[in-house]
């Protein structure tokens, strides 16, 4: 006999459980609408700081490649060309290191979406699929979940996010 917990639960069109299914099987098996919300991510690109700072040394191994080779190099010149170098490895630290920071406060920013994501993803496990109705409905509340709110419920890190781009911007 199966317990009461792992039954199916009805339908609220149908009153029938034969083809009900959980949000999980029913993405899986085609319905895109029963899709679950995105996971919250953040998307800093480094590339260009990093780029930009590759290069600056690259050209600095090259001047300094080329000057000793040509052997040209009086003591002042070297004195004044070290002095260069050393201001452009820390200038090119200070840009790394303030790319890096980018990530971490993107990362940051990502993690506080993650209650909302978890509470959404919490709410859209407890979902069940019909497929004789083609509708989405909660087992607790007997009621059909409309494509407006589960289109709500998937975009529910997205409202996080710009809350915080607001709050963000009046900090300013």
């Amino acid at each position: 006999m199966a317990s009461a917990e792992n039954s199916t639960p009805t339908c609220p069109v149908c009153h029938r459980s034969d083809l009900v299914k959980t949000t999980q099987a029913a993405y899986s098996s085609g319905v895109a609408r029963c899709a679950p919300p995105d996971m919250p991510t953040r998307n800093i690109s480094m590339i260009p700081y990093i780029g930009a700072c590759v290069v600056l040394i690259g050209i600095l191994v090259f001047m300094i490649i080329v000057l000793v080779a040509s052997g040209g190099m009086t003591t002042s010149l070297m004195g004044i060309f070290l002095s260069v170098t050393i201001v452009c490895i820390i200038g090119v630290l200070a840009v790394s290191f303030y790319s890096f920071q980018r990530v971490v406060q993107g990362d940051a920013e990502t993690t506080l979406q993650f209650p909302a994501w978890d509470s959404a993803m919490a709410t859209w496990r407890s979902l069940y699929y019909c497929s004789r109705d083609d509708v989405v409905f909660d087992p607790q509340a007997t009621k059909v979940v409309t494509n407006e709110q589960l289109a709500a419920l998937r975009a529910s890190g997205e409202k996080v996010d710009q809350k915080l781009q607001q709050s963000a911007l009046a900090s300013h």
